[in-house]
């Protein structure tokens, strides 16, 4: 997945530099802005994974604009010397530093760390209560309003604990898994912590890496939601503020475990954009050797072309996506852009010379995958169909 890096420093020579030293770390898509007020008019039309900013630039008034356009943005401060003095209000707030002659040298560890890092987003929202006694806690009342979220494919799972301590989880993590992604939630103690944090983890009951959008109730009571890395950070901020709010109603004895009204959520971008589950067939089955990078094609394509991955199912008889389009794009866009343009990915850089796929898909506007006997169903027919 292209990682998108926005470089704020006047010097040209070491931006291109670094342009050029990314190049060899991973697929990144650089944008290079020599001013602040070039890189407020970046954030504003396109998110960022990361940026690099110099030390020139950096001190606590840029930074608090930096994360008003984006909350989420990593940020890396370059510095000239191994010697130079970081003000604590800057590294307090950053992510890593990079000694710029150490360029070639600390890129790859600068990077990682940095990626791993959670950000904690400054703000209000967060309500003051009271303390929370013990034996306000109702499990099972904060169990049925995870289950009664109605949250989709989207989110995978959702946490609440104490501190590190799990509550309660709902979703297809085992409790171990919530165990550990509790403790993600809750880091070491050590970072500055608001009322939202987002960062990226691995988690072992994963294949790849995972987003966690973590907002505070109240006083150590986390929510976490557990969502693929391509979910719109929007969709999760309105879920989360709707569920946190239920949840601290649950601690302070408001709600019952009999009310059986669903927690309906209008985020309106969803709103505006068609979810498909799309289906096709191989031209012959497809080695076992090519699965798992036909998965990483499909997350690269969903990635460059604004589209979120909520089911990928690659088998060697079939492939099963639930794909959330862009605006305006239908189920021929998007049946068109994952068959063909895995084709054209795997034949250049697997070189495969035949094709893949066979003519025809089936396509029906669902949030939800085909069901086992709708996809038995499907294999069974002769003749591939095609609904719009």
């Amino acid at each position: 997945m292209t990682r998108q890096v926005l470089i704020i420093d006047a010097d040209e020579s070491f931006a291109r530099q670094l342009v050029a030293e990314l190049a060899n770390v991973h697929t990144y898509s650089a944008i290079i802005a020599p001013t602040l007020d070039a890189a407020r008019r970046v954030l504003a039309r396109k998110y960022q994974d990361i940026a690099f900013i110099s030390s020139s630039l950096a001190h606590e008034d840029s930074i608090t604009m930096l994360r008003t356009l984006q909350p989420d943005l990593r940020l890396v401060l370059c510095v000239p010397t191994s010697q130079s003095r970081i003000p604590d209000a800057v590294a307090n707030r950053v992510q890593g530093v990079l000694i710029k002659p150490l360029l070639q040298i600390d890129l790859r560890p600068v990077l990682q760390a940095a990626l791993k890092q959670p950000v904690w987003v400054r703000g209000g929202g967060v309500k003051a209560v009271g303390p929370i006694m013990p034996k306000a806690l109702d499990t099972a009342v904060i169990l049925a309003i995870l289950q009664k979220a109605n949250l989709g494919h989207l989110v995978q799972a959702v946490i609440f604990s104490e501190g590190a301590n799990l509550l309660a989880y709902w979703g297809t993590l085992s409790e171990e898994a919530a165990a550990i992604t509790a403790q993600a939630a809750a880091g070491d103690g050590q970072q500055e912590r608001g009322p939202v944090q987002i960062q990226f983890v691995n988690l072992p009951v994963f294949a790849n890496e995972m987003l966690l959008y973590t907002r505070l109730v109240t006083e150590n009571y986390l929510l976490t939601l557990l969502a693929v890395p391509e979910t719109p950070l929007r969709e999760l901020r309105l879920r989360a503020e709707k569920l946190a709010n239920a949840m601290l109603e649950a601690l302070l004895g408001r709600i019952s475990v009999n009310d059986d009204a669903r927690m309906e959520i209008d985020t309106g971008l969803l709103g505006k954009r068609r979810s498909f589950a799309i289906v096709w067939r191989p031209l012959r089955p497809l080695p076992q050797s090519l699965l798992i990078p036909m998965r990483r094609v499909f997350e690269r394509l969903a990635a460059v072309n604004a589209c979120v991955l909520a089911h990928t199912d690659v088998r060697a008889d079939l492939v099963h996506l639930v794909v959330l389009c862009p605006p305006g794009r239908d189920s021929l866009w998007a049946s068109y852009l994952f068959k063909n343009g895995s084709e054209t990915i795997i034949q250049q850089e697997y070189g495969v010379h035949t094709s893949l796929w066979e003519t025809g898909y089936y396509a029906t506007e669902t949030t939800e995958p085909l069901t086992p006997a709708e996809l038995n169903l499907f294999l069974e027919t002769d003749n591939l169909t095609l609904s719009l």
